[in-house]
């Protein structure tokens, strides 16, 4: 099983990413991609490879894919799965799992039972500079976490519906939440609050577009998070941790380390470009690799080993990052419907 079968579900947005990848991984042979529209399932096998269809029996009966990439909205997961599931198909799954919490519950248990395969595109677990920052944090432990996720609001009129999309904490902060999860383990919700101003092109908007909540992890640390899509553009999706004498910013393109203990020089913010000055030492490590081809790669190598201990993130890790941001949502006062 050195050359692995796979085919995609739902070729929108991110699922772009996904098959760059596909298409150019020696070890993969991208064999179909399925959408309920056609035409968009044919432009993007134009483009990557692989058979288009709009059935996705017919797809599934025809190609005989080893795994199969689930790339579809929030509220179109569990019926999916459960079917690949059912086939004995290996299965990557987008975030979020689903805009509920018992679809996912449900998919969970019959993942354990199938034994099959399972992963989660929590992409920046993948990130390769998270090695050095887990060493730095296990010498200085971090006693505040704060998360940012202050965007534009999404123009998809499915993440404007709290049914569909979940709500801006379980579509997109998650990842925040999951990268907290890693890095500093379990936690519980002590308190979470949130709003919906007037947006008069979307009257019918139900997705509150502020929102914060406030946690504690097992080992005593306390963590915030907010999000907001009011905005004209993104303003931050990062992570802040601070430790005695150390501030550390964790985003997609790099960490930022502000070290009180070193001695102080005058640097530039990888961030901005800006130049720092103070008796605080500022590094800037760049992320080095590309997540998004790391974890999918890393999902190939579990399945041809059998074993899901190569996985960035198994469906069971994300379904305990999906019950915690349900959890923020539900004391927030906006749980969603369930399936």
């Amino acid at each position: 099983m050195d050359r692995l079968r796979v085919a995609l579900i739902g070729p929108g947005f991110i699922a772009q990413r996904h098959l760059e990848v596909l298409s150019t991984e020696p070890g993969a042979e991208l064999v179909g991609i399925s959408s309920r529209s056609l035409s968009k399932a044919e432009t993007a096998a134009a483009r990557f490879g692989g058979r288009p269809y709009d059935d996705l029996e017919r797809m599934l009966d025809t190609e005989r894919p080893d795994a199969v990439w689930v790339c579809v909205t929030p509220d179109a997961h569990g019926a999916l799965e459960l079917g690949l599931i059912e086939r004995g198909i290996h299965l990557f799954v987008e975030k979020p799992l689903a805009a509920d919490l018992e679809t996912p519950e449900r998919i969970g248990a019959a993942v354990d039972t199938a034994g099959l395969i399972a992963g989660v595109a929590y992409h920046w677990r993948a990130m390769d500079t998270l090695s050095e920052l887990e060493d730095v944090i296990a010498s200085r432990p971090v006693k505040l976490l704060n998360g940012h996720w202050h965007d534009n609001l999404p123009g998809v009129a499915w993440w404007r519906d709290l049914a569909t999309s979940g709500g801006q904490m379980v579509e997109q902060a998650t990842h925040l939440v999951d990268l907290s999860r890693r890095l500093l383990g379990e936690a519980t919700v002590v308190a979470a609050t949130a709003d919906l101003h007037p947006h008069p092109d979307f009257p019918e908007m139900d997705v509150p577009d502020v929102s914060t909540a406030i946690l504690r992890y097992d080992a005593g640390q306390v963590g915030t998070f907010t999000a907001t899509c009011i905005l004209g553009g993104t303003s931050a999706q990062e992570i802040r941790l601070f430790a005695d004498d150390l501030a550390i910013t964790v985003r997609q393109q790099g960490v930022l380390y502000e070290d009180a203990r070193t001695k102080a020089v005058t640097a530039t913010d990888g961030f901005t470009g800006s130049r720092l000055w103070g008796v605080t030492a500022s590094r800037y490590v760049p992320t080095g690799n590309d997540p998004f081809r790391a974890e999918n790669r890393a999902f190939l190598d579990a399945i041809r080993h059998g074993d899901a201990s190569r996985l960035f993130s198994s469906y069971a890790d994300a379904l305990r990052t999906h019950r915690l941001t349900c959890a923020i949502r539900n004391a927030a006062g906006g749980e969603a419907p369930a399936a």
